[in-house]
C-alpha cells in the first residue's frame, strides 16, 4: 500500500444553541474556532501552519466576498490552494474525495476543510440569508464544483424552486411506487422522525436535542403546522442553525513526519461523485437516482467491501424521501437494522445549509476512533436528489492504495435514462407523476403543484386553480399519482389544470 494514503487526522464541531449566551461573531470566525479545535483534536502541535490546502464550503448565511482569505487570514495561514465550493449539500464528502485525490498524488500534504452556518444569529440580527444570486455576484473568488442552479425555469415559475416544496413532490412519488397507502405513509413518515430525532436527542452537538415520537411528527398542531403535503414542519429540514464543523486530511506517510498519534487516524476506503439528470423536469422516473447507487457501489468497490459490511450509515437527510431513496438505491431492506444516521439528520440534528455531511463525516471518524473494526458509509446529496458524493470510512489501514476513477470520467460513464422534453405550455391531458400541496404561513392549504407527462410522453407542471379547496383536500387524503387532469389554460406562465 502506498505511503501517502489519505487520512482524517483531526475533526470538530461546534454548535450554539439558542439558549447559549454567547453567538458566533462572523461566519469567518466561527469556522476559525472550530478549525482550531480541529488541530487540537489531531493532538499535535503546529500543524496548523503546515496546512497548505484550504478548502470552505459554500455559506448562505453572512457570506463575505472571498470566504477563504478571510480564513486563511484569520488562522494566520497562507495555503497554497484556496478553494470555495459552489452550493450542494454534497460539497464536503465531494471535497473530501478531492483533498483526497490531491494528497493522494503529492500535490498537498496537510488539507483543513470547513464550513458553517450562522442562520440563526444572522436572523435574529434581522439579516436572514442572503439571496445566493446576489452572493455569488459578490465574491471576489471562482467556485470549485458544478455550479448550475438547481432549478428549471417552468419548475420555478410552478412554484417547485425550493427544496419545501420539491421534496414533497419526489416523496409523494416515491411513495406511490412502493404501493403505499396513505396512511401506510404517514406511519413511515412518523418513524422516520422518530428513529432520526432519538439519535439527535443523544447528540451534544444537535440543534433539538429532543426526542419525537411518530404521532408528534406527523399530526399537526400549532407547533407543528403543515407545510408541503405530506410534510409537517417536524419533516423538514432546518437551515436557521448555528453549526460549524471541520475536518483535517493527510498522508500517512506526512502523520508520520509530524508525529500525529495513529490512534488520531482514520482512513477513507472509497469515494465517488456523480449526478443525476440536473433538472427534475428531464427525469423520467422521479424516484429512482441511478447517481446515488453507482457513486456507492463504486465507493464500496474501492474499499473491496460489500453493503454487508458497512456498520453504520449516514444518508442524507433533508427530508424523508432521501434516505428512504437512498435505501432502496442501494440495496438496504427496510427491515436492516443498522442505524441509517449517525447525527441525528437534518431535520433534528440540524442543516447548516451545504454543510450538514461536514459533521456526518466529522462524527464517522469518531465512530471510527472507537471501534477499529468499523466501515461507515456517508452519502452527500445537492439541490433536489441532483448532486451525490459517497465516501467509506475505517479504522483499518485498507488493502489498496487510493486510486478512484475520475469524477469527470465516472459521470462520462454513468448510464442514465433518456431526459424527458418539457411542454412549457402543454394541452389536453396531464398524468400525474409527483404533486404536493403548498400551504400558508396559517397552515391552510394553498396551491396544489403538479407534475406529470401528456398524452405524447413529455414533461408538464401545473398548478390548480387558485382557491379550488375541494381538490386540495382530495390530493391530501387519496392516492394523486396516476391520476389523469385536464389542463384548462395559463394564467401568464403558469399551467392550469382541472381533476
Amino acid at each position: 500500500m502506498s505511503a501517502d494514503q489519505p487520512i482524517l487526522v483531526g475533526v470538530s464541531q461546534m454548535t450554539i444553541r439558542p439558549d447559549e449566551p454567547t453567538r458566533p461573531k462572523s461566519a469567518v470566525d466561527f469556522m476559525a474556532d472550530c478549525a482550531r479545535l480541529a488541530v487540537e483534536d489531531a493532538g499535535v502541535s503546529g500543524l496548523l501552519e503546515k496546512v497548505d490546502a484550504l478548502h470552505v464550503v459554500n455559506i448562505f448565511s453572512r457570506p463575505t466576498p472571498n470566504p477563504p482569505a478571510e480564513l486563511s487570514e484569520a488562522l494566520g495561514i497562507r495555503p497554497g490552494l484556496m478553494e470555495y465550493t459552489a452550493i450542494g449539500g454534497n460539497s464536503p464528502q465531494w471535497l473530501i474525495n478531492r483533498a483526497a485525490d490531491n494528497l493522494a498524488g503529492g500535490r498537498t500534504r496537510v488539507s483543513l476543510l470547513t464550513g458553517c452556518e450562522v442562520m440563526y444569529t444572522a436572523a435574529r440580527s434581522g439579516e436572514g440569508m442572503i439571496d445566493p444570486v446576489s452572493a455569488i455576484a459578490a465574491l471576489e473568488t471562482g467556485m470549485v464544483g458544478d455550479d448550475r442552479f438547481g432549478s428549471h425555469r417552468i419548475e420555478m415559475d410552478h412554484f417547485a424552486d425550493l427544496p419545501v416544496r420539491v421534496y414533497p413532490i419526489l416523496e409523494n412519488a416515491l411513495r406511490a411506487g412502493s404501493g403505499m397507502s396513505l396512511d401506510e405513509h404517514r406511519r413511515v413518515l412518523g418513524r422516520f422522525a422518530e428513529d432520526f430525532s432519538k439519535v439527535a436527542a443523544l447528540n451534544p452537538y444537535a440543534w433539538f436535542p429532543t426526542e419525537r415520537s411518530a404521532a408528534e411528527a406527523v399530526t399537526v398542531s400549532a407547533d407543528n403546522r403543515m407545510i408541503s403535503f405530506p410534510y409537517t414542519k417536524y419533516l423538514n429540514a432546518v437551515i436557521n442553525v448555528d453549526q460549524a464543523a471541520a475536518v483535517i486530511l493527510t498522508t500517512t506517510r506526512v502523520a508520520r513526519e509530524l508525529a500525529i498519534p495513529e490512534d488520531r487516524w482514520v482512513y477513507l476506503h472509497g469515494g465517488q461523485d456523480a449526478h443525476d439528470i440536473w433538472y427534475v423536469s428531464h427525469r423520467p422516473d422521479l424516484a429512482e437516482s441511478p447517481a446515488i447507487k453507482a457513486c456507492v457501489e463504486d465507493a464500496l468497490d474501492q474499499a473491496g467491501i460489500g453493503v454487508e459490511q458497512v456498520s453504520l450509515f449516514d444518508l442524507y437527510s433533508c427530508f424523508p424521501c432521501m434516505p428512504e431513496l437512498a435505501r432502496k438505491m442501494i440495496g438496504l431492506s427496510v427491515g436492516d437494522p443498522r442505524p441509517i444516521t449517525i447525527t441525528g439528520g437534518l431535520p433534528y440534528f440540524g442543516g447548516p445549509g451545504s454543510n450538514y455531511s461536514m459533521h456526518a463525516i466529522a462524527e464517522a471518524a469518531v465512530r471510527c476512533r472507537e471501534d477499529r473494526d468499523r466501515y461507515v458509509l456517508v452519502t452527500a446529496n445537492g439541490w433536489y436528489c441532483t448532486k451525490h458524493s459517497a465516501g467509506i470510512y475505517g479504522g483499518r489501514p485498507p488493502g489498496r492504495s487510493w486510486s478512484r476513477t475520475p469524477p469527470d470520467r465516472f459521470q462520462a460513464g454513468l448510464r442514465l435514462p433518456a431526459p424527458l422534453e418539457i411542454d412549457p405550455e402543454p394541452a389536453g391531458m396531464l398524468v400525474v407523476d409527483g404533486y404536493t400541496v403548498w400551504h400558508d404561513r396559517e397552515g391552510q392549504p394553498d396551491i396544489g403543484i403538479v407534475c406529470g407527462k401528456t398524452t405524447d410522453g413529455k414533461r408538464a407542471w401545473a398548478q390548480t386553480p387558485a382557491g379550488d379547496a375541494d381538490v386540495l383536500l382530495a390530493m391530501m387524503t387519496e392516492e394523486w399519482v396516476g391520476k389523469a387532469g385536464r389542463i384548462r389554460g395559463r394564467d401568464g406562465r403558469i399551467n392550469r389544470i382541472e381533476f
